[in-house]
């Protein structure tokens, strides 16, 4: 049985149901962007999709669907397997998700074969280009956003995980960009998604809760690392329902990026040091580079933080703003006194 059904649907099947998704785009459209945790199980490779694509233009659709069927007939049997190898993860009861970019025939054409094979099959209206319109509505969703904010190093990344595991609706977006945020966010952290993954994923995990609910992020510029912040969800940031200022002393926000960065690589450090080279000026990139050359990473930091001191601006809805006194350096204090004025 072959169902077409849209995307709220799909989606709900895939978290609620826990529905394994199958992608069915070539390689190059998957790796570019894709649903969150979507399996990849191509009808054709990169170049084959190129050929037939050419053929259809050039000499007609009846051409293009022989070659197709010439590339796919190989590989039927593959296909099937590797569907099967990835429903055996799931308890599904032989039940399935697919899709392809627009839910053409190359996601009906798998659909068909599944159905033939015995899956029970729910094909994505409009297919990918479908989910993507939905993504980007996502972001327009009226959120109740509660932001924590605070100068570098003022632990908003730790109170948030804090907050997660005791049971409030977060977002971690520097998770999510896998980039910390600073001129040293990108240490350890791999490569950035691309920015319609990013969006992708960010969309996955806002739609877990619907907009009557509250949800807790840090204040970010619009740009993490380089991945932009959709401008809906930035603009209610900038005018969240509640603001939460963590009022830290430099020493204690010094110490928490020295635990934080002081396990990574000196010349990551440097690299980092010296892609703000014109707003530290001269004297100040000097000092902290030989701060680094001698191992005095506590004192690199105290000197930087008077950049990004600096730099901190507090351009957000003052109407709502709490400030919190951190004078206990304990995570778990703050996050008490913060849910007790809230």
């Amino acid at each position: 049985m072959v169902k077409v059904i849209d995307i709220e649907e799909f989606l709900k099947l895939q978290i609620n149901d826990k529905l394994p998704i199958i992608d069915v785009r070539s390689p190059i459209e998957y790796n570019h962007a894709h649903i969150p945790n979507a399996h990849n199980i191509y009808l054709f490779n990169d170049e084959e999709r190129k050929d037939v694509g050419t053929i259809y233009k050039q000499i007609g659709r009846k051409e293009a669907v022989l070659k197709g069927l010439e590339y796919v007939s190989v590989r039927m049997t593959d296909i099937l397997k590797s569907i099967d190898n990835i429903s055996k993860e799931y308890d599904s009861d032989n039940k399935i998700l697919i899709h392809c970019f627009r839910g053409g025939m190359r996601s009906e054409s798998v659909a068909w074969l599944c159905s033939s094979y015995g899956y029970e099959v729910y094909l994505l209206k409009g297919g990918y280009k479908r989910y993507r319109n939905y993504v980007l509505d996502s972001f327009n969703k009226d959120y109740r956003v509660y932001l924590l904010t605070g100068k570098t190093g003022s632990k908003k990344t730790l109170i948030l995980n804090k907050l997660k595991s005791l049971g409030h609706n977060t977002v971690d977006l520097e998770k999510i960009a896998k980039h910390k945020g600073s001129a040293f966010g990108w240490i350890n952290e791999g490569e950035q998604p691309a920015q319609e993954q990013f969006e992708n994923n960010l969309s996955y995990e806002l739609l877990k809760y619907d907009s009557n609910s509250i949800i807790w992020l840090e204040d970010e510029s619009m740009l993490i690392g380089k991945r932009a912040i959709p401008k809906p969800l930035f603009d209610k940031m900038r005018n969240a329902e509640k603001i939460i200022y963590l009022d830290m002393p430099k020493e204690f926000r010094a110490q928490y990026i020295l635990d934080t960065y002081g396990k990574y690589d000196i010349d990551d450090l440097k690299e980092s040091v010296i892609k703000i080279k014109k707003r530290l000026g001269g004297e100040r990139l000097k000092e902290s580079l030989e701060f680094l050359d001698n191992g005095n990473i506590y004192e690199c930091i105290l000197n930087m933080l008077y950049y990004y001191d600096r730099a901190y601006k507090l351009s957000i809805n003052r109407d709502n703003l709490l400030t919190i006194e951190c004078k206990d350096n304990d995570a778990d204090n703050i996050i008490k006194l913060i849910l007790s004025k809230i």
